[in-house]
């Protein structure tokens, strides 16, 4: 294989997980549309929709499903997206981890895990595995009288994708699939899902949710956080108007203030952004902590931005930015002083 091969399928590589979690963070913030700020009656049923949830299951253990829902009616609701693989044992993990939730009596509340009488699971996957998820988990375990898997109702399986600049829902119409349960409610997605059997969301209608929260409760892809730190929080450090820019960092730091300002960012997920970024010779490692040379790359958009970076991570250059730095900083340090102004 030729040294642009595989320079190729490594940028094609970095650039799939980017576009994975970027539209798993839209999936979600279009269901925090749907229950908390749509033109329907769904978000006056809410009492509590939660981006982050963080909640103990019978032996303690802390699952973190990618969204939950509190209705006023006591009733709860979890949401996980799912990307199912061809072996047994990725349907048996994923069959092992939703019955767990079915399973859940408390989830988050306004002010802290709240009692549910139950909680519905809204099981999301890709389209090209929508009817698979269906078949592997509802029909042949859910409803096989000799599998194990059997949670109180089985989860509601809505596969998804992006066409024509809308993201589509789709309920599988499968006898045996869930149904979300809207009980007395004067509306809910189960009877939208059943009525309508899909329902649509331009990015544009979830664009202010995206942009105030911009991770999702599972690790934040690494090209995806580097993409984000260079056009969204390096630019807000870097002060001084000359170019590149010193920013000398602490992952800890920097992570706990996209948590405070998105939520959903780990310590972890920022070393390896920065690990990324070391790669691609725009930042270095240092005894305490991380210096990064910034300055605007020369792309629009994010993507772009994005491609950039990956290709520069599969194809670094010769001189790292931090040298660029480096020569910049001596030569302004020994310019002359530049003569008083006499007028």
């Amino acid at each position: 294989m030729s040294p642009a091969s595989d320079v190729g399928e490594c940028v094609e590589r970095l650039l799939r997980g980017f576009t994975t979690y970027d539209r798993a963070v839209d999936v979600v913030s279009a269901f925090e549309m749907a229950f908390t700020t749509s033109h329907s009656d769904v978000p006056g049923t809410v009492e509590h929709f939660e981006r982050f949830p963080r909640v103990p299951d019978a032996d303690g253990n802390k699952l973190r499903p990618d969204f939950s829902v509190v209705f006023k009616d006591g009733a709860g609701l979890v949401g996980e997206i799912a990307r199912l693989a061809l072996p047994d044992n990725s349907v048996e993990s994923v069959c092992a981890q939703i019955a767990k939730y079915d399973a859940l009596s408390v989830l988050p509340g306004p002010d802290g895990l709240v009692e549910v009488t139950y909680t519905d699971v809204l099981l999301l996957v890709p389209q090209s595995v929508g009817v698979a998820a269906v078949k592997r988990i509802v029909v042949e375990r859910y409803a096989a009288p000799a599998h194990p898997y059997k949670p109180d109702v089985p989860p509601c399986v809505v596969q998804y994708a992006f066409d024509e600049d809308r993201y589509i829902f789709q309920r599988l119409l499968e006898p045996t699939n869930g149904v979300l349960r809207d009980g007395d409610r004067i509306d809910g997605l189960g009877r939208w899902f059943d009525e309508n059997g899909d329902f649509k969301a331009k990015p544009s209608r979830f664009s202010d949710i995206k942009a105030d929260r911009a991770f999702m409760n599972d690790p934040v892809d690494v090209l995806y956080l580097a993409t984000h730190l260079w056009a969204k929080s390096f630019p807000t450090m870097a002060a001084d108007g000359r170019r590149p820019v010193r920013l000398e960092l602490k992952a800890a730091d920097v992570a706990a203030e996209l948590r405070d300002k998105f939520g959903g960012v780990r310590s972890r997920d920022v070393e390896h952004a920065l690990d990324l970024l070391k790669t691609a010779k725009l930042a270095e490692r240092t005894p305490d902590g991380w210096v990064v040379a910034w300055e605007e790359l020369r792309v629009t958009g994010e993507r772009d931005l994005a491609h950039a970076l990956a290709t520069r991570s599969c194809r670094p250059p010769g001189r790292s930015a931090l040298t660029k730095l480096e020569a910049a900083e001596r030569a302004a340090a020994t310019a002359p002083e530049p003569p008083p102004k006499l007028f």
